[in-house]
């Protein structure tokens, strides 16, 4: 049994408020549907943070029923689980993928956590923020005692693992995982990841468009940007990186300013080769120069054939060494925040609350903050039985753990071939 496993097409998104940028997100996403169908795979995992937004556009709910029907028409049933991006935590909220359940999607959620495809059990989590740690680790330990009853099992997983994230702005440690499944289907990490784990692999295929200019980086130059195809017949999943083109070309460039006439012709010449407008990082460093002057002949000579030009300017005044920074290990704002907060109050509840606050705040979710506030001093600060927590408990906690409370106690020893002939399984399953 083979199947697609993608994630983080972020579709909606326009960055730097660029209109075709956010045409490229829907093209790319377009290209990778495209070689999906092509490769004739079985079925179809996205892992989250489908949409850029939890209240998408119109034209990237069009761009997506446009895929999720053509993957219908080819037979190809396609699962999927809410990212941070497409997620709501307000109580009884909906992330947007719902709006698809009725032609074809299957949406992973907390009513219902469980799939399965022929004899493979397929189960997730949709995105929890790291100052809910601990009851995400409940979780993925009550998924685990039920994939313990199947031939194979995929978790689906949105959620950022230490190994993998700056400093210590995760959602959960790699040793807090679960390890008897057989492929981890994770989102959240941009960068393509594929390890060892367990008794089979986990995979971040990383975002299907350049999200950020830092991910032009090496890992990107390594293994490009697409999706991967696992191949289960095996003892230990096969997994195959399928690079997909980009629509345009992203350059990060640091040029001497001793040699600055050469490069920025040699640049211009190459950039006249290309089929479109790419995005250019420039830095300009070295030498006595003055920004104003370098910068107009940038743009005089550049300028009107790219889509978006983002200079830097270091003369020797200001030089700091730059060539030899890493750009995968530069502190984003998260990574600086987290570092401030531990700083100042050294716990690490309080560092992952304060991550969880920034990244709501910053895209305007007051309710949603206010939620991760409420939890948090429910849990750390107030034990009073009779508090009323009517409103600060979300749905996915309550359908999972009354579901499981129910079921995983008394659960019989009835085979997976047995219950194969049922794709998603009701709370009465078990």
């Amino acid at each position: 049994m083979r199947f697609a496993h993608l994630s983080d097409s972020h579709l909606g998104y326009r960055q730097f408020g660029i209109l075709e940028r956010e045409q490229d997100f829907y093209d790319v996403f377009a290209r990778n549907i495209d070689k999906i169908i092509e490769m004739d795979v079985d079925f179809v995992i996205h892992s989250g943070d489908l949409f850029d937004n939890n209240r998408p556009s119109t034209e990237a709910l069009l761009a997506f029923q446009k895929a999720l029907l053509r993957l219908k028409e080819a037979k190809i049933p396609i699962y999927a689980i809410a990212g941070n991006h497409d997620s709501i935590l307000r109580k009884d909220a909906l992330p947007p993928q719902v709006l698809f359940k009725d032609i074809g999607l299957n949406l992973i959620s907390p009513d219902n956590p469980l799939y399965n495809e022929g004899a493979v059990l397929i189960c997730g989590i949709p995105y929890m923020p790291s100052s809910q740690g601990r009851a995400l680790k409940e979780r993925y330990d009550q998924l685990s005692r039920i994939a313990d009853k199947y031939l194979k099992s995929i978790l689906v997983s949105h959620q950022g693992i230490d190994k993998w994230m700056h400093e210590d702005t995760y959602e959960i440690e790699l040793s807090q995982m679960p390890e008897n499944f057989d492929y981890y289907a994770m989102g959240h990490v941009h960068n393509y990841v594929e390890e060892d784990f367990g008794k089979g692999k986990l995979v971040y295929p990383g975002s299907m468009e350049i999200w950020r200019n830092s991910e032009s980086n090496n890992n990107y130059r390594e293994f490009g940007k697409g999706f991967v195809v696992v191949d289960l017949s095996y003892d230990t999943p096969q997994v195959e990186r399928v690079k997909i083109d980009l629509p345009r070309k992203f350059y990060k460039e640091i040029i001497d300013y001793n040699k600055f006439d050469e490069k920025i012709h040699e640049l211009k010449e190459e950039i006249l080769s290309l089929d479109n407008k790419p995005m250019i990082d420039l830095s300009v460093v070295g030498g006595d120069f003055e920004s104003a002057d370098v910068y107009e002949a940038i743009k005089n000579t550049i300028g009107e054939h790219v889509l978006n030009l983002r200079p830097t300017f270091k003369p020797d005044a200001l030089l700091i060494d730059i060539i030899d920074v890493d750009p995968d290990k530069t502190l984003d704002p998260r990574s600086l925040l987290h570092l401030k907060v531990n700083e100042k109050y050294g716990r690490e509840e309080v560092n992952r609350l304060s991550v969880d606050l920034l990244d709501n705040l910053s895209v305007g979710r007051i309710d949603d903050a206010q939620i991760i506030s409420d939890r948090f001093y429910k849990e750390y600060y107030f034990n009073d039985e009779n508090m009323n927590d009517k409103d600060l408990e979300n749905s996915q906690s309550d359908s999972l753990d009354d579901y499981l409370d129910k079921n995983i106690g008394n659960s019989n020893e009835e085979s997976v071939e047995e219950k194969s002939n049922s794709k998603q399984m009701s709370f009465d399953d078990f």
